[in-house]
């Protein structure tokens, strides 16, 4: 984004990078009495790395707030925007001051984000399982990521598993097929996916009958395949979706998978070190093969006004474009104070 190195507690604490954030922390101050003014003089004292814990406790969310703002790291994205919400050209006057510039590679977007349905993705999320995303396309500065998958039908189920196992035609059992693949299902999956190798030799068709019968009988036994295949009432309570990597541009895939890390109770199969903890909205994140796979209970969240979407339908998608801001109560009050004109 704009400075060259962390501020902070442990940071490098370049004096220009930290007359930056000192003024703008002040200007952030004189109108949040929960935040602290500061001299912008360059030094990272005691006064400086406590004035950027609070801004990270109360504004950016965090948890456990560290003291240290990272180029292009969420605290600066958060400190930037609250900045360019008091004026929007105050970010870029102070850093011409003290002789710092946006980074090419590193631009924040602030406009609508786009969410896209892909074709056999049903339109079932809530409103705050669609603002949980569109946060962390904030905090990545991304415009549009897909959605692939939301809640399955049996014969959802069957077409993606069985697509799935024949895609990997050199494996003879659910063993080499987990090794060839490099992640398995659970009981109940691999169960499914011995139907698909004990009937494959008699045609897709009969295959997949038998498939979607194996998921169906172990649904009335209480055993779940995927907890994309639930019931409506289920689904309701807890949203699970997943975000392809393809849909995410290339450049900003860390960042958005970053955001999501940060988000998310649980994370499976982690490829970069944790971010700080924020609030937390997502209770499990798979990081699999070809996507992001989320997990977001609704109990308990309340969502005060509703996302106006229109739609736009074409042989493959279904776009939602947001007309106006959402306001979330609670969970995401404060943040989307800050985060309003883009969310």
């Amino acid at each position: 984004m704009y400075i060259k190195a962390s501020v902070g507690t442990g940071g490098i604490n370049i004096t220009n990078d930290v007359k930056f954030i000192q003024e703008l922390l002040t200007h952030l101050a004189m109108q949040d009495m929960r935040l602290d003014t500061l001299t912008a003089d360059g030094i990272c004292g005691a006064k400086t790395k406590s004035a950027i814990a609070t801004f990270q406790k109360n504004i950016v969310k965090l948890k456990t707030p560290d003291g240290r703002i990272d180029p292009n790291g969420r605290s600066e994205k958060t400190l930037i925007v609250s900045a360019n919400n008091i004026d929007k050209s105050l970010t870029e006057k102070t850093a011409k001051k003290y002789g710092l510039a946006k980074s090419g590679t590193h631009e924040h977007h602030s406009g609508l984000k786009q969410i896209v349905y892909r074709a056999n993705a049903r339109r079932v999320l809530s409103d705050y399982s669609t603002n949980v995303v569109k946060l962390a396309m904030s905090y990545a500065g991304i415009f549009k990521c897909d959605i692939s998958s939301t809640l399955r039908t049996f014969d959802d189920q069957t077409r993606i598993m069985y697509n799935n196992c024949s895609s990997y035609p050199n494996a003879t059992s659910v063993s080499t097929l987990r090794a060839a693949r490099g992640w398995g299902y659970a009981e109940a999956g691999r169960a499914v996916e011995a139907v698909y190798f004990a009937k494959k030799a008699e045609g897709e068709t009969a295959c997949k009958a038998a498939m979607k019968e194996k998921i169906s009988s172990l649904y009335r036994a209480g055993k779940k395949v995927s907890l994309h295949c639930v019931s409506e009432s289920d689904y309701k309570l807890r949203n699970v979706l997943d975000i392809p990597y393809s849909s995410v541009q290339t450049g900003k895939r860390q960042s958005f998978e970053r955001a999501l890390m940060g988000m998310a109770k649980h994370i499976q199969n982690s490829r970069y070190t944790k971010p700080a903890q924020g609030d937390i909205y997502i209770d499990k994140l798979i990081i699999e093969d070809k996507c992001w796979h989320l997990e977001i209970p609704q109990t308990g969240k309340t969502i005060a006004t509703s996302v106006e979407t229109t739609k736009k339908t074409d042989k493959t998608a279904n776009t939602i474009q947001p007309k106006k801001a959402v306001t979330l109560e609670s969970t995401l009050n404060e943040i989307v104070d800050y985060f309003q004109r883009f969310l």
